[in-house]
């Protein structure tokens, strides 16, 4: 075998490694809390409900969002969707957010989606993310009749 070819070889195995999670991310015990530091900092919210969209790996992100992507109904979507028609429901203010912001905007995204025939009524979302939130993604919440603020993911 060539030097090269064990080159490459070693640079695929480290891509690889580093793909699947070597590196720790956050727990979703600090995801949490970090989500909760970001809304107590936020005037004017009311009352909240912090959602997680929480992966323990980049490689389970990956799979998550590409389920996300592929199925508007994914169990991560609805269960979001849920989670935000509840807190319209009962006036509560929702703040959402994760590490991936890829995963974490298609999951916003599909979750304002299943909403779309009823509507949230004017619910805010705060979208905690590294990214701010997509033209698409800003058109939905005005559909959907959601305040939609973003604030980034520290």
């Amino acid at each position: 075998m060539s030097a090269a070819r064990r080159a490459r070889i070693a640079l695929l195995s480290s891509a690889v490694a580093l793909s699947l999670g070597c590196v720790t991310p956050v727990t979703e015990q600090e995801l949490e809390e970090n989500l909760e530091e970001t809304a107590e900092q936020i005037p004017n919210l009311g009352r909240k409900r912090v959602i997680t969209i929480y992966a323990e790996t980049p490689m389970l992100a990956k799979a998550l969002l590409y389920e996300a992507k592929h199925d508007e109904n994914s169990q991560l979507s609805s269960l979001i969707g849920k989670r935000i028609a509840a807190a319209s429901k009962r006036n509560v203010s929702v703040v959402v957010g994760g590490p991936y912001p890829e995963l974490t905007e298609q999951v916003l995204t599909n979750a304002l989606n299943l909403n779309h025939e009823t509507g949230l009524r004017g619910v805010k979302v705060v979208l905690v993310s590294s990214k701010s939130p997509s033209p698409n993604l800003a058109r939905l919440a005005r559909e959907t009749r959601v305040r939609l603020y973003h604030h980034s993911y520290r």
